[in-house]
């Protein structure tokens, strides 16, 4: 179950290395432990009459299944968070690239569940075989002959599923609607045939990866909704001010320099002094009090004094200049 290496990213690729151990210590786990279930079944079912065997045999596999599921759940989750804390290097595209490093545990996973068919219906499967039955006698020594490559057992193409374990449901054994000529007898121990095992097989793969990716899409809207609640600005960020660009903002920004520069020499300069000095520097007033007639053409800031109206906005416009001094 090795993911794809990221070429440049030495901490994404130890990253990647780690999920990929993490995936495995938990597989290894679940294998072993459903393996022990698998033969716990297999006797159960043997001692059931035909109608309870199938019951039997979905009761230990469905938790089995969810585990397995969860477990590549958890897998996708990683990796989907290193996508998104990685954009550049994972291609922007953190559904797709989680989804390609996660395609080793899926093929382990289906063949987890195809062989645990076989242990459990069968009591062996490629990786376990049965050997021989030994009655145990106290002090006896027994030795029984290890079979020959050639005597092994089928692979799991060959494998023909008993008769009670096929069913017809789509959201069940992902097998839909068939022909009645086609549906085959499940009332007896007899063994399904090479096509009916196959289709049962993949009938479960498809309900596996259905689930699967029910499950997947869960765990993409909590990753995403949780990187969203994320704040990536800084709580007291110093926002630079614009100049207002409304018509006449430079000639105003004139006007505040000016202004700036008499009470820098003179702090209480204001009234008809502070105008006299504004006409000695050849101040130009705002371009809104010429433009709404307020202000006429010649007019001098000694003149503009007298006006009550203008007097307002002289004082309105020195305050703002030393404001922003």
């Amino acid at each position: 179950m090795t993911p794809t290496k990221a070429k440049t990213n030495p901490a994404l690729t130890s990253a990647l290395e780690a999920v990929a151990n993490l995936c495995g210590d938990a597989f290894d786990n679940l294998d072993h432990s459903s393996g022990l279930e698998a033969f716990r079944a297999h006797s159960e079912i043997k001692q059931r009459n035909i109608q309870e065997k199938s019951a039997g045999f979905y009761r230990s596999f469905l938790p089995l299944r969810t585990q397995m599921i969860a477990l590549l759940a958890d897998s996708y989750r990683r990796y989907f968070k290193l996508a998104l804390a990685h954009p550049s290097q994972t291609g922007g595209d953190p559904e797709n690239w989680a989804w390609i490093q996660l395609q080793p545990a899926i093929h382990a996973a289906l063949e987890w569940m195809r062989d645990w068919y076989i242990l459990a219906c069968d009591g062996e499967n490629r990786r376990m075989l049965h050997i021989a039955s030994i009655d145990f006698v106290p002090g006896q020594t027994v030795t029984t002959p290890i079979p020959a490559p050639d005597s092994a057992f089928l692979p799991p193409t060959g494998w023909r599923a008993p008769a009670w374990l096929f069913g017809v449901s789509l959201a069940f054994f992902g097998i839909g609607m068939m022909k009645p000529q086609h549906v085959p007898r499940t009332d007896s121990g007899e063994r399904l045939g090479l096509a009916h095992s196959r289709l049962l097989l993949k009938g479960a793969k498809r309900v596996f990866l259905w689930d699967l990716a029910a499950t997947l899409e869960r765990v993409r809207n909590e990753e995403i909704a949780a990187a969203g609640a994320v704040r990536v600005e800084p709580v007291n960020v110093q926002r630079t001010r614009t100049p207002n660009k409304r018509k006449g903002w430079q000639r105003r920004l004139k006007l505040y320099s000016v202004i700036q520069k008499i009470l820098v020499d003179d702090p209480s300069l204001q009234g008809m002094d502070f105008c006299a000095d504004l006409d000695r520097r050849h101040a130009l007033p705002l371009l809104d009090w010429m433009e709404s007639g307020e202000w006429r053409e010649g007019l001098t800031w000694k003149e503009a004094w007298s006006n009550p109206q203008l007097r307002r906005k002289i004082r309105r416009v020195r305050q703002e200049a030393q404001k922003k001094s």
